[in-house]
């Protein structure tokens, strides 16, 4: 028996806190009513909102019924949700049978422009429940006021009934007492009770996250006070279910009016993933969980019976204490109730513009429109009829190591990218107030200091989406090269710059040079803030040094997955962009990816087969074809799918920034992705080269395409066999360098090669990767491009570009771990006028550099690897 089926036995129903199409037609409730006693289902605008965004759901009941003549957003929801509800009715008919009428129940929401009105939320929630005629869905009422008294009324009308949006035992004593009112009318009309349902859904994990943001850091009460508050309403139900009152409505067939806990997933990932399952197990209660959290219960949930009853004068001193920090929590929880109803609103009103823009024809095609996968059309469908057969999205997101290896190491606690979406927009506030702060001190700049993942996804975000009105203007250092360093430095006003240190392991190298540089030139560490993971090198140096702040990342996250992370947003939330609407795009894309969405619906997983089995097939060349105003994501995207993929003597090559080109140009060892709207492939296509098409809404739109990425990447390394968020070879290149440095063997060169030799040695299905150890200047890029296209359509071979050591974090991994079918052709400064001293070390930036040369090379000659070393001009005389 699972912990699931354990929390029933202790008199606990388990109902999920989600609803969408293919959530049933895929048999996805069905097995879980059966395999883990779950018995109802809840649903919200929210919900409908991001299956509607992203997925391909609803795209063919839209198309039906705009055919038939439906054209209003509001009519055409409700005619789709309300087909949903009664599916999910059927699903759960058996339990509600079974139990007699106490579970099996599917809960539909009254629009929250009702929330206000009494009429109309008895009016509208009669007519649903009339019109949807199943005798186990309920509707939902918020806890207003208004709606408390429509309960009353809705009761006595033999509606079932789920009030929601409950923070207070004050307001939940109302809902009871009206709950009792109703039935009580009902009795007195001659009418039966026994039918009659209704729960009060008391929301946990908001409580906290509102409570916590009022407490100073580091207090008890921390994470305290959802648990005592929802044990106290426990009390009161009690209390109000029993002695004479109770009594005589319970002899004539009534039903208690069952206290449900929802908002139950964790939102801060510093508490346990199922404490608010845990802590409130008790008989005739609900516990609504979203499906991440039924995940984590069932894999390491401990059922502890009666814990709702557990520590009540503990529970009573949360509250005492909270009295003497000023913090009123009636306050609170009407805060709450607003901003619920605020969200909901406008989740409804993006709800009906999504619809809208799918009424179009236009817009109603898939997520993805294959041109012509050619060859790989049989082999990418037979992929993913093996996934639904091995149930491997299903398995991604219940964090199953097994779907890449059978030893766990450096997968489970490198899955946490999974649930970011949804655990990260409670940090989007303190991410904010930092913000305001800082611009209130008078920072109007921004240098932020990392490598690979920790500076990609900024430098995506700062590209794309621009400074915004208000915003910290943000540049990123990820070269050692004395001239960068230079550059950077007289272009800051470093009295008004903020300096962000980013590393998630707290010890790179390269970034605590760069930060001992800047702090010895201002010396205030209330300029300087670390993103970091917790117990980690630099965290102990910003605590020391006295950083303006430290925010520590979940460790559980790796960094070439973090954009949706601390990593990625506290750098756009400087910038100004809508760190809220980056991560609600991310959710609807993992909306599109979850488990039952299968084949090529499923966005994140029809990708990742397509660029496994195309590596598989010979076509390892990933080629990027990005729309101008998405340009900057290519340098991201490769680094995630060079060292997720390229270890164990296989890999993806992704080719980015590489000029499209005519049809001779390319071997048959590409493979043609476009992201965004972008000309010049049919030829491609025509020629039999696959080329596949992805959706992109706009640059608005890259919270969505970091989370589709991110699970792509993951299923190729599925593919291909291969751990996906390890990197077995990145350590040897910074062995080698360090070790370079420590014994003063810098003249240890072995100075510049002849290039005919190796560029002779090209053949099929290789690949060229210029490694620039050279100022990494627009002008020095525009020469290295020229030469890549030079090489391309000469040899016919796929070209990369990466600056060095930037590179070393990001396809670094794949040139050692990867094919040996490489081609690494290192850039050097033919003379070195410059050099920078790094304050409190035995070597210079430039030492550094010309270690990392070095180093880089001994690791890949020890691996057997074709490597030549050459100036910039040398390689243009051998190739232009």
């Amino acid at each position: 028996m699972n912990p699931l089926q354990r929390l029933h036995e202790a008199g606990q129903s388990i109902w999920v806190d989600f609803l969408r199409r293919t959530f049933l037609t895929s048999g996805e409730l069905s097995r879980l009513t059966r395999e883990d006693a779950v018995s109802g289902i809840t649903s919200n605008p929210t919900i409908f909102r991001r299956a509607v965004a992203e997925s391909v759901d609803y795209e063919q009941p839209i198309q039906q019924l705009v055919e038939h003549g439906s054209r209003d957003p509001r009519e055409i929801f409700y005619q789709m949700a309300l087909a949903d509800i009664r599916a999910a009715a059927e699903v759960l008919r058996p339990v509600y049978v079974q139990t007699k009428g106490h579970d099996g129940f599917v809960s539909f929401e009254l629009e929250p422009r009702l929330a206000h009105d009494t009429p109309g939320s008895v009016s509208v929630a009669r007519h649903l429940a009339e019109h949807i005629d199943k005798p186990n869905v309920m509707i939902k009422v918020p806890g207003t006021s208004e709606g408390i008294l429509a309960v009353e009324e809705l009761t006595a009308a033999g509606v079932n009934v789920n009030i929601t949006l409950l923070f207070s035992v004050a307001t939940y004593e109302d809902v009871a007492e009206a709950y009792l009112a109703g039935l009580e009318h009902r009795l007195a009309a001659g009418q039966e009770l026994e039918r009659v349902a209704s729960v009060a859904s008391f929301f946990v994990s908001r409580v906290d996250s509102a409570i916590d943001g009022l407490l100073p850091e580091g207090s008890p009460l921390r994470g305290q006070v959802a648990i005592a508050n929802a044990k106290q309403a426990y009390q009161r139900f009690l209390t109000v279910f029993s002695g004479a009152r109770w009594d005589r409505l319970a002899r004539a067939g009534a039903r208690v009016q069952r206290p449900l806990w929802a908002s139950t997933g964790t939102k801060n990932p510093a508490y346990s993933d199922v404490r608010y399952v845990e802590e409130l197990i008790g008989p005739s209660t609900v516990n609504t969980m979203p499906l991440s959290t039924l995940d984590a219960f069932r894999d390491h949930g401990c059922v502890r019976p009666l814990t709702v009853l557990a520590d009540l004068d503990e529970a009573e001193a949360v509250f005492l204490l909270l009295r003497e920090h000023g913090i009123d929590l009636e306050d609170v929880a009407a805060g709450l109730l607003a901003d619920g109803l605020a969200g909901f609103a406008a989740d409804m009103e993006e709800l009906l513009a999504a619809i809208a823009a799918k009424v179009k024809p236009a817009r109603l095609r898939g997520q993805n429109t294959p041109t012509n996968l050619g060859v790989l059309a049989p082999t990418v469908a037979k992929r993913l009829d093996d996934a639904a057969r091995n149930e491997t999205a299903s398995r991604i997101w219940s964090r199953d190591h097994t779907v890449w290896k059978p030893d766990a190491t450096e997968i489970s606690d490198r899955l946490g990218w999974l649930g970011l979406p949804e655990t990260m927009p409670e940090r989007t506030g303190e991410l904010q107030a930092f913000v305001r702060q800082v611009r209130a001190d008078g920072f109007t700049q921004a240098l932020l200091l990392g490598m690979g993942g920790s500076s990609l996804a900024p430098e995506v975000y700062r590209r794309v989406l621009g400074v915004a009105p208000g915003g910290v203007d943000l540049t990123i250092l990820d070269s050692t090269h004395p001239r960068a360093i230079a550059a950077v430095e007289r272009s800051r006003d470093l009295e008004h710059t903020l300096v962000v240190v980013s590393s998630k392991s707290g010890g790179t190298v390269e970034t605590l040079c760069h930060c001992d540089y800047f702090f010895a030139k201002t010396g205030r560490g209330e300029q300087f803030v670390a993103i970091t993971d917790p117990g980690s090198p630099l965290e102990a140096l910003a605590r020391r040094r006295g950083f303006r702040a430290v925010f520590l990342n979940p460790p559980d996250v790796g960094g070439r997955y973090s954009a949706l992370s601390v990593f990625g947003l506290l750098p756009a939330a400087l910038i100004g962009a809508d760190v809220a609407a980056i991560l609600e795009a991310g959710a609807e894309m993992a909306c599109a990816c979850d488990r039952y969405v299968a084949g090529s619906e499923n966005p994140g997983l029809w990708l990742g087969a397509l660029m496994g089995e195309a590596a598989r097939a010979g076509r390892d060349k990933l080629t990027l074809i990005l729309a101008a105003d998405l340009a900057p994501f290519g340098a991201w995207a490769e680094q995630l799918v060079a060292e997720s993929t390229g270890k164990e003597g296989t890999g993806i090559v992704p080719v980015v920034d590489e000029e499209l080109g005519g049809v001779g140009s390319y071997g048959p060892d590409r493979l043609f992705v476009a992201l965004g709207d972008v000309d010049g492939l049919s030829d491609l296509a025509a020629a039999g080269h696959p080329v596949a098409r992805l959706r992109v809404s706009g640059p608005e739109r890259l919270g969505a395409e970091f989370f589709r990425w991110e699970f792509a990447t993951a299923v190729a390394g599925h593919v291909l066999g291969v751990n996906p968020f390890d990197q077995p070879n990145v350590a040897e290149a910074k062995k080698a360098a360090l070790h370079i440095l420590k014994e003063r063997r810098l003249d240890d060169d072995p100075g510049l090669d002849d290039l005919n030799g190796p560029l002779g040695s090209l053949g099929r299905g290789d690949y060229v990767a210029l490694l620039a150890y050279i100022d990494p200047t627009p002008a020095n890029t525009d020469r290295l491009q020229r030469i890549r296209l030079a090489i391309r359509d000469r040899k016919h071979v796929a070209t990369t570009l990466g600056f060095g050591p930037r590179y070393l974090h990001s396809t670094g991994q794949l040139h050692k771990g990867g094919p040996d079918s490489g081609l690494f052709i290192q850039v050097v400064d033919e003379t070195c006028e410059l050099d920078l001293p790094i304050p409190g070390r035995p070597f210079s930036f430039g030492e550094l550099l010309a270690a990392q040369v070095l180093g880089d090379q001994l690791a890949l000659r020890r691996l057997g690897r074709r490597v030549a070393r050459t100036t910039l001009r040398a390689l243009e005389e051998a190739t232009l």
